[in-house]
């Protein structure tokens, strides 16, 4: 047991003191099987009884001493070994001819040859060798049946050497592979180590991602609700003031901000979702050109102060209806219509939209800066714009084109550009789309007043945040001016006020502190009883996550509303909520 224990401490003594150069990987093994046939080879030296042993062994020590150096400065380790392999079968010839041929037992040293290059290089080399060995062992016996050699006579002055020739042979077939074995368990041990710290890295590395999730979940839930409450107002504004033209202008100029604002925040989030591949396609039947001319009239404000040629050209031969997002299509086209804007001051702004039999193309083409042909490969990358100093002259947050990448990936398209320095660029995004079937018509709500103005209702609001509180409840008044509303800032405040108040439907909010609102609207509909267990209950919540929203709607909800919310649309959620409970 203490020999089992001192073996490994007296190895890993040497391998300390070996030269940085051998001490990695198979070089403590070559280092060590060098210096243990330098050592064989003075040993004969000391013992051999031919008068030619002594420079021979000497100069072979020398060599392979020489070899080592090399090896130390950058030769290839493969090449010294073939080397030494090449220069010690001489020598081992030359001593078999010397000493009788087959009957020399200095022959038996051939066995060794092959070792070296087969633990070292490979298994093929090491066979090479071995074919060597053998075809030197034939020539020899073929050598001593016909009388080639000189003649040879035993004695006991022979005796000693042959003796040291047979047992360093049976140690070194020993301690060789006990050496290499040695040196793989190092290896595995090391590669076992190594394992431990990539799964610790990996473990960090979703700890990290996790920690990211959570914190542009948190970041764009933070944003977008004051953005909630900015949006909110600008609209209930902007009704109040159609006659009024100057302040009309105003709120005009405070929504196409608050609008980028909603875009920059939109684009982060979305990334996110696409890489944690959380950004599902929802497709949906819709007119094409009608999505098109939406896209394109977003920037009509902006273009009536420059002097640009901005216009759209659609093919005759499109199809009226296609089934593909709707939703994720329109953000392509405003992100590649935006860029062509925001780097074209002169000439023109074009959207082509071609058909392709079958597929679409949307391309847009303008006559603005370009992009150098050096930095075009870095266009779809996020965080990246073409020049290092494009943002600051120009804006944006390098992510709008990186996101219609993905959401080219994501319709079953592609997406790509063609551009000359100077001279502008062409974008375009090809998607597989077909004619589809129009789908059943449905009433337009917004075109159509509220149907339940003139009750009496009463609501209760779920929202830890007065400013939202105090925007849901203006237009809930708008709406229902004889309605009573209630006002609550987490979800037990709202459950204690739904025990002593009868409640028409509540607008609850998801994140809240001491009760959220999952909580809440799962209580109220497994705890209270019926009827007042079947209250509407509407979400409104800015988190975005899709894994938080499932959760919210399986709690119970009726329906749920993203923030920024328009008040149209959400008055009309809650009419039709209260004409179907």
């Amino acid at each position: 047991m203490r020999f089992q224990n001192l073996a490994p401490r007296v190895f890993e003594r040497i391998m300390a003191r070996l030269p940085e150069a051998y001490r990695h990987g198979k070089m403590p093994y070559v280092f060590l099987f060098v210096m243990l046939v330098v050592s064989v080879l003075l040993l004969y030296v000391a013992i051999s009884p031919y008068q030619n042993a002594t420079p021979m062994f000497l100069s072979m020590a020398v060599l392979l001493l020489f070899l080592l150096t090399l090896i130390q400065f950058g030769m290839p380790l493969a090449w010294g070994v073939h080397i030494g392999t090449s220069a010690g079968a001489l020598v081992l010839l030359y001593a078999v001819w010397s000493a009788g041929g087959v009957f020399s037992p200095r022959l038996a040293w051939l066995m060794i040859l092959p070792l070296t290059p087969f633990y070292v290089i490979s298994r093929k080399a090491g066979t090479f060798w071995l074919v060597v060995v053998w075809l030197l062992q034939l020539g020899m016996a073929v050598c001593n049946y016909y009388g080639l050699l000189p003649e040879f006579e035993q004695g006991l002055l022979h005796a000693p050497s042959s003796w040291v020739t047979f047992t360093l042979v049976t140690g070194v077939l020993i301690i060789v592979p006990m050496i290499y074995e040695r040196l793989h368990l190092k290896a595995l041990e090391k590669s076992l180590r190594y394992q431990h710290e990539l799964v610790a890295k990996r473990q960090e590395l979703e700890h990290t991602l996790q920690m990211r999730e959570h914190f542009i979940a948190t970041v764009s839930h933070e944003l977008r609700t004051p953005m909630n409450a900015i949006l909110g107002f600008n609209s209930l504004l902007l009704a109040r003031v159609k006659d009024k033209p100057e302040a009309l202008k105003v709120l005009n100029h405070t929504r196409q901000s608050a609008d980028h604002l909603m875009t920059v925040i939109n684009d982060i989030l979305d990334y996110s979702q696409l890489q944690a591949g959380q950004l599902v396609i929802q497709p949906e039947t819709f007119e094409l050109r009608s999505v098109a001319e939406h896209a394109f009239e977003l920037f009509r404000p902006r273009v009536k102060s420059m002097k640009l040629d901005y216009r759209i050209e659609m093919d005759d031969d499109l199809p009226q209806w296609v089934h593909t997002d709707r939703h994720r299509l329109m953000q392509v086209l405003v992100n590649l219509l935006g860029n062509a804007l925001k780097f074209t001051h002169q000439g023109s702004v074009v959207l082509k939209l071609l058909w392709d039999k079958p597929g679409v193309v949307f391309a847009v083409q303008d006559t603005g800066i370009g992009i150098a042909k050096e930095r075009q490969a870095q266009i779809f990358k996020r965080f990246s714009q073409a020049e290092g100093d494009i943002q600051s002259r120009y804006g944006g947050n390098g992510l709008g084109l990186a996101i219609s990448q993905k959401l080219a990936q994501l319709l079953g398209g592609d997406i790509g550009f063609e551009s000359e320095p100077g001279r502008g660029s062409r974008f375009w995004l090809r998607l597989p789309l077909q004619a589809a079937q129009p789908p059943v018509q449905k009433p337009d709500l917004l075109k159509t007043a509220v149907q339940t103005h003139q009750q009496p209702w009463c609501f209760l609001i779920v929202d830890d945040h007065p400013i939202n509180r105090l925007l849901v409840k203006q237009v809930l008044q708008n709406a229902w001016p004889h309605s009573d509303i209630l006002e609550a800032m987490n979800g037990q405040n709202a459950l204690d006020m739904l025990r002593d108040h009868p409640v028409n439907l509540v607008l609850m909010d998801m994140v809240m502190p001491v009760m959220d609102g999952i909580v809440a609207t799962r209580t109220l509909r497994d705890a209270f009883s019926a009827p007042q267990n079947a209250l509407p209950v509407l979400g409104l919540t800015a988190n975005v996550n899709p894994m938080d929203l499932e959760r919210f709607k399986a709690s119970g909800l009726s329906d749920v509303m993203l923030k920024p919310f328009e008040p149209t649309v959400l008055c009309h959620k809650i009419d039709q909520l209260l004409s179907t409970s």
